[in-house]
């Protein structure tokens, strides 16, 4: 197969890499994807399609009549992780080889500039024996995880039940002084110290992206009229999976059960949108986090396997 890397060009690029997520799930292959509402979280949040430019690498097939895409990349600067993903026509041929190695080199080149020192992938699936094999030619080493992180899913054939506390109520961002509740809770969750207004600002600017809808984006308002407890939900129509991404509680109002009664809700959603199954990820050593997910019916159907490579410093 000849193959040409390129840059990210703009939308209908964005538009066939979520396709190539969808058809590698689709396929059953045993390869890791990631689901297209993580891609849309990592490109527009913060919201800045453009400067993502140069986090994104594409490789098509050149020797059709219409270029087909068969690989592409991304640095999370959230994770501040690489990933590559090929599609299922591609997943352990020769070609991956090659895609491989100029993977390697581009993540490589983009951490230097980045200034990291190690480069790690995160979308790697204990069972994608192809790409532990890659990753080790090219000199990863696995970091092994006590525990291991765990992909988490359910059936949605079934919903369980979770009452809210008397005066709070959940719903669907409507307008920006929803979002700014809404935003209060991931603020406080994750982001305690960082300058609420400049916070506020970039979850502004993610409300009015390409990707957003307030409906997906659910929140808990307390009875004095703060936001409480919130999740996003993202769907892939075609494999009829649901993803959560993320979930937080204030921590004004822990251990009332919000984190159920908004998670409720978001399945609920995703049911009535035709999604059959949910998945999340989380981190391992949070156990708040774990007795969470398990008490909404979640269980381990795969782990995550971590790798790291180091980097060389950048020479002037």
């Amino acid at each position: 197969m000849n193959l040409r890397e390129r840059p990210y060009r703009d939308p209908a690029d964005l538009e066939r890499m979520r396709q190539l997520l969808v058809a590698g799930t689709r396929s059953g292959i045993a390869a890791s994807y990631m689901h297209p509402g993580s891609l849309d979280w990592d490109i527009f949040y913060p919201p800045d399609e453009q400067a993502n430019r140069h986090n994104l690498r594409l490789w098509e097939a050149r020797d059709v009549a219409e270029p087909t895409l068969e690989a592409w990349a991304i640095f999370s600067r959230h994770e501040a992780t690489f990933d590559l993903f090929v599609s299922p026509a591609l997943h352990g041929t020769p070609a991956h080889e090659t895609v491989m190695a100029a993977y390697v080199a581009w993540a490589e080149a983009r951490a230097q500039q980045a200034g990291l020192q190690q480069i790690s992938p995160f979308w790697v699936l204990a069972y994608d024996t192809v790409m532990d094999r890659l990753l080790r030619a090219h000199g990863f080493e696995v970091i092994t995880a006590d525990p291991p992180a765990p992909l988490f899913e359910r059936s949605l054939a079934t919903l369980p039940d979770s009452a809210l506390p008397d005066g709070f109520v959940v719903q669907g961002v409507r307008n920006l002084a929803d979002g700014r509740l809404r935003a209060q809770v991931t603020h406080s969750a994750f982001r305690p110290t960082d300058d609420w207004d400049g916070y506020w600002s970039q979850y502004a600017q993610f409300i009015g992206s390409a990707v957003y809808e307030g409906e997906r984006d659910l929140f808990v308002r307390s009875p004095d009229g703060r936001g409480a407890s919130a999740c996003t939900i993202w769907f892939d129509t075609v494999n009829a999976v649901g993803l959560f991404e993320p979930v937080a509680t204030h921590t004004d109002f822990q251990r009332l059960g919000l984190g159920k009664a908004v998670m409720a809700e978001g399945l609920r959603r995703m049911k009535a949108a035709g999604m059959r199954r949910a998945i999340l990820g989380f981190d391992p050593n949070n156990e708040a986090a774990r007795a969470l997910y398990t008490s909404m019916g979640f269980q381990t159907t795969a782990l995550f396997t971590m790798y790291r490579k180091h980097v060389a410093a950048m020479t002037t």
